[in-house]
């Protein structure tokens, strides 16, 4: 949490495990070659974190979090909450800042948020 590259992949393996970067893959070993550079990244399985209302539901959390990026994490959840006053609450009550933004948020941050906004519709 807080790099530039944490997003929705990197929550949601951080679901399944722990991710880390294993190595780098050269660009001549594809054809044709890109102009990106690839990396091999090791995930090491654990236990998902427990949660009431289940992966489903964090992993709908986390993607309504990150769909509007730059907007505190009370406002881009306002919509899967039903409006501003009842995702604040929410953010609340799981122990969070309510003007802090996704991309600040842990795995088991998203778990506390998904379980107070409760089972979705």
């Amino acid at each position: 949490p807080g790099s530039r590259v944490y997003g929705v992949p990197s929550v949601k393996a951080a679901w399944f495990g722990e991710a880390h970067r294993a190595g780098r893959v050269g660009r001549n070993v594809f054809w044709p070659a890109p102009n990106v550079d690839s990396g091999l990244v090791s995930l090491v399985r654990r236990p998902p974190p427990e949660s009431s209302v289940g992966r489903e539901r964090v992993f709908e959390v986390v993607e309504a979090a990150f769909g509007q990026r730059r907007k505190m994490i009370r406002s881009s959840l306002a919509a899967l909450a039903g409006s501003v006053a009842a995702a604040e609450a929410a953010v609340v009550a799981a122990g969070l800042d309510p003007s802090s933004r996704a991309e600040r948020l842990s795995i088991l941050d998203f778990v506390k948020l998904a379980d107070h906004l409760g089972p979705g519709s």
